[in-house]
C-alpha cells in the first residue's frame, strides 16, 4: 500500500513534490502502527530533513524547554499543549542548545507569537545568559499590542519596533492572535516584519552613541516581562547567514540632529510627523520611518478622503485634515485622528469652537498662537483635549507660548520633521522641547 501526497513545509518556499512524499504502509500496519501515525511519522521525518537541507533550525520543540535557560523567577515559562509559554513575575528565557555554537551573527529568524491583553515580551538577540534583570547584552524586537506600561511610567513602543533605535507608536497586530515576526541581520543592517509588514530597516553607522548596543554576536532570549503579561510561542526559527555577510549598503549620514533623536527615543520621546508635507508619497513616508525612526502620518482632506483611503500595509499613522469651514467626518472612518489648520485668529477661535467636529491636533499655520491669544485659544484647546502642534520648520509656537500651555496641561504633536532636509535645517523642535521643560507624557499618541 502506497500514499502519494504534497506538503508544503516552512512556508510556501519549502516545497515537497509527491515524488518526494510515497509512504509504503504494510510493513507498519502488520506491526499495529495506524495509517495516520504512519503518515505523521514520515511527515516530520521530511520536515527536520527540508529544514536541515534550506539552513532552517526549529529551537522551540512543543514537548519541553530543552536548549533554553530561565533566570530569575522560573516558574514564568512552562510548555502548555505544545506552546512555549510566559506568565508570571520577570524572567528572560535565554537560548543556550545545540545550534549555539559559538554564536549567532547574521541570520534570519521567523518567530511565531501571542499575546494577550496588555501583555509585554520582546526578542533579544545577541545576547548572553545573565542570572537576574533585564538583559545587559543584546538589542531587542519588541513584542506588545496593548501593554501600557507599570506605575507612572508609560510604555509607548508597539509591536514590531527595534527597542530604542526604530520605535513605532501604532500597532498594525491584535493580541490573541498568532503574529509572525521575521528578522534579517546582516553585518550593520537590521530589517524586522511583522505579519509580512516592514517594521524597520536599521542601519548601524560607523559611530553610534554609548547608550545604544553595537551589532555583535551572540544568543537569542525571549521576554517575560511581569506578572500580568501573558503570551505564546510556538515557533522560532533561525537560519545562520555567513559572518562575512553584508547588505552592502552604506549607512545614511543622518547629522547631528539624528544623534540628538537617538538620545531622546532613548528617553521616550515620540517623535511622530502627524503633518508631514503633502507631496511625499505613502511609500516616500513608510522609507523614512524605517530608516530614520521619525514615525510619520499620511495625511489627507476631508474632501480626498473618500478618493484616496487609507495606507494599507505600510507603518503609518493615518489623519483627516479638517478646517473651520470643512469639518465634518460623518460618514468618514478609517482614520487615526483629525487635525485642524487654521490660517489666521479667525480661522482659528472658529475651528476650535466648532463643537460638531472632532479634533485631535491643532496646526496653527497662520500664527494666531501668541503671546496676546495664548490665554483664550490654549484654554479651549484644553478643555477639548486638543493636542498643540509644535512645527520644527516655522518654529511656532514660541517657547514662551509653549511653558503657558504645558501649565494647562495641554498636549502637543510635531511637524516639520520630514523630509531629513527639515531636520537639517533646524533643531527647534530639541530646543523647544527642552527649554519648555516638555516630558515624554506631554505628547500625544494616537491611540493612547
Amino acid at each position: 500500500m502506497s500514499v502519494a501526497g504534497e506538503i508544503f513545509v516552512n512556508g510556501k518556499d519549502d516545497y515537497l513534490a509527491p515524488s518526494h512524499f510515497t509512504i509504503k504502509t504494510a510493513h507498519m500496519e502488520k506491526h499495529g502502527f495506524t495509517f495516520a501515525l504512519a503518515t505523521l511519522l514520515l511527515a516530520l521525518t521530511f520536515l527536520s530533513k527540508t529544514s536541515a537541507q534550506n539552513g532552517w533550525v526549529e529551537l522551540i520543540n512543543g514537548k519541553d524547554m530543552a536548549g533554553w535557560r530561565a533566570n530569575e523567577h522560573t516558574g514564568t515559562w512552562t510548555v502548555q499543549d505544545g506552546l512555549l509559554t510566559a506568565y508570571g513575575k520577570r524572567s528572560h528565557l535565554f537560548y543556550e542548545g545545540e545550534h549555539l555554537r559559538d554564536g549567532f551573527k547574521n541570520f534570519e529568524l521567523e518567530v511565531q507569537v501571542r499575546t494577550f491583553k496588555l501583555a509585554n515580551s520582546g526578542i533579544y538577540f545577541h545576547t548572553n545568559f545573565q542570572e537576574s534583570g533585564w538583559p545587559g547584552t543584546g538589542i531587542e524586537i519588541q513584542v506588545n499590542n496593548t501593554h501600557i506600561g507599570e506605575g507612572t511610567y508609560i510604555e509607548l513602543k508597539k509591536m514590531g519596533s527595534l527597542y530604542g533605535y526604530r520605535n513605532l507608536f501604532k500597532t498594525f497586530s491584535k493580541d490573541d492572535e498568532w503574529m509572525t515576526v521575521k528578522a534579517r541581520v546582516e553585518s550593520d543592517r537590521v530589517q524586522v516584519w511583522v505579519n509580512g509588514l516592514q517594521t524597520v530597516d536599521y542601519r548601524q553607522p560607523t559611530r553610534t552613541f554609548h547608550h545604544l548596543r553595537r551589532l555583535s554576536k551572540g544568543s537569542f532570549c525571549l521576554q517575560g516581562h511581569d506578572d500580568h503579561s501573558r503570551m505564546q510561542y510556538r515557533s522560532f526559527r533561525v537560519r545562520r547567514l555567513p559572518d562575512d555577510a553584508s547588505s552592502g549598503l552604506v549607512a545614511p549620514d543622518f547629522g547631528v540632529w539624528h544623534d540628538s533623536l537617538m538620545a531622546m527615543q532613548g528617553r521616550n520621546y515620540p517623535f511622530i510627523d502627524l503633518n508631514p508635507p503633502t507631496n511625499l508619497s505613502a511609500l516616500e513616508l513608510a522609507d523614512y520611518v524605517r530608516a530614520t525612526g521619525i514615525n510619520a502620518a499620511l495625511v489627507r482632506s476631508v474632501i480626498k478622503w473618500r478618493k484616496l483611503g487609507a495606507a494599507n500595509g505600510l507603518p503609518l499613522f493615518v489623519g483627516m485634515k479638517v478646517t473651520a469651514k470643512h469639518n465634518t467626518t460623518q460618514g468618514l472612518s478609517g482614520a487615526d485622528f483629525f487635525i485642524g489648520e487654521s490660517t489666521d485668529l479667525a480661522s482659528a477661535r472658529a475651528l476650535l469652537n466648532a463643537r460638531r467636529s472632532v479634533m485631535h491636533v491643532w496646526s496653527d499655520k497662520g500664527k494666531a498662537l501668541n503671546e496676546q491669544t495664548a490665554d483664550e485659544l490654549l484654554s479651549i484647546a484644553k478643555e477639548r483635549g486638543i493636542a498643540i502642534e509644535i512645527d520644527n520648520e516655522a518654529k511656532h509656537p514660541s517657547v514662551q507660548v509653549l511653558k503657558m500651555a504645558k501649565a494647562k496641561g495641554c498636549k502637543f504633536s510635531l511637524s516639520g520633521l520630514v523630509p531629513k532636509e527639515k531636520m537639517e535645517q533646524s533643531s527647534y523642535v530639541f530646543d523647544a522641547i527642552k527649554q519648555a521643560g516638555l516630558d515624554y507624557r506631554d505628547f500625544y499618541v494616537p491611540g493612547m
